[in-house]
């Protein structure tokens, strides 16, 4: 059961790659010196605003990336299937170093907070706050690899459009998870947290469609996605529904509508997972000011089916994740 357990941890941590949109972007201009302008025009008017991720030099941005998965696991004579839940939860910043000769930007994304709670069959397995005192870590397998990403940096290089085009940093991280954990552990985390992954987090130019777009207009993000439990196919469809008022901030609301599927599965982590009639769908809300995401809800649910050398689940798991934008300084 434990097996079970951290395959389907994978699974939906794997999701996260998802988050982003994942996109092979159609090639576009760099962006010019006057695009701030005409995004806050178009936004004062309602009319069609230019999508395009802008990170501004010397800023940097405060997020919070929210995830809960749920599952159901029918098990062999035993009458009600096994709940499972995970809660994850961190908060990092994004910094706009400075601007790179094609266009676009260095960045370098700092954790600062990282929680966790794993619960299997009504029971507490992991239990993890970084912002309490590190005594009780002992106890705790999970911690001492948890409580390392606290402080890792890692840079993201992008084009003008705010795509990742480079990932630095990760070596480095992976030294800090390796000095600490058990050698499972770590094998688990950095599955979890795979160059891929990490990625993910930098890289919200590459559900833009970098051009101007109207009301009731949509555009296909489709991706071949490296997951620990192989490779997944990302389809979706973007559609620039109507304009919406986010706090103190006036947004393009965007709904995305889309489907998962794998496309190769892999036996890496101790099973072969093969993901069932994924489908995604979520809302975007995107500031042409501010030239930014800052906000974003996703919702995920999938059948998945995971054989080991001796048994079939089939597990049923749905799961959400937000990212918010919290503060730009």
């Amino acid at each position: 059961m434990k097996r079970y357990f951290q395959v389907l941890l994978l699974g939906a941590l794997a999701g996260l790659m998802c988050l982003a949109g994942c996109s092979k972007s159609e090639k576009t201009p760099a962006a010019g010196a006057n695009r701030a302008d005409v995004s806050a025009v178009s936004a004062k008017a309602d009319g069609p605003v230019e999508m395009r991720i802008k990170w501004t030099t010397g800023k940097k941005y405060s997020m919070r990336m929210e995830f809960k998965q749920g599952t159901e696991t029918p098990l062999p004579n035993q009458p009600q299937p096994l709940k499972g839940e995970v809660n994850l939860a961190q908060d990092f910043t994004i910094s706009a170093l400075k601007s790179t000769n094609n266009g676009g930007q260095e960045l370098e994304l700092e954790f600062e907070t990282e929680t966790m709670d794993v619960s299997q069959g009504g029971n507490l397995v992991v239990s993890f706050d970084s912002t309490k005192n590190p005594a009780p870590d002992a106890n705790n397998p999970a911690a001492g690899i948890l409580r390392a990403m606290i402080g890792a940096r890692i840079q993201y290089y992008c084009d003008a459009n705010g795509k990742v085009e480079k990932v630095g940093g990760v070596d480095e991280l992976m030294k800090r998870i390796a000095a600490v954990g058990k050698p499972q552990d770590q094998a688990m985390f950095k599955q979890m947290f795979s160059e891929d992954t990490l990625r993910q987090y930098g890289d919200f130019g590459d559900m833009m469609p970098n051009r101007m777009i109207k009301v009731g207009e949509s555009w296909p993000v489709n991706r071949d996605v490296v997951s620990p439990v192989g490779v997944l196919a990302v389809n979706v469809i973007y559609t620039f529904k109507n304009w919406e008022q986010r706090g103190d901030r006036k947004c393009a609301h965007i709904t995305a509508a889309g489907e998962i599927s794998s496309k190769t599965t892999s036996n890496a982590s101790g099973a072969v997972v093969e993901i069932k009639k994924g489908k995604t769908s979520g809302d975007v809300w995107f500031d042409p000011e501010l030239g930014m995401v800052v906000d974003v809800n996703s919702n995920q649910t999938m059948g998945l089916k995971v054989t080991t050398r001796t048994d079939t689940i089939t597990p049923q798991l749905s799961q959400k994740i937000r990212v918010t934008l919290l503060d730009v300084e």
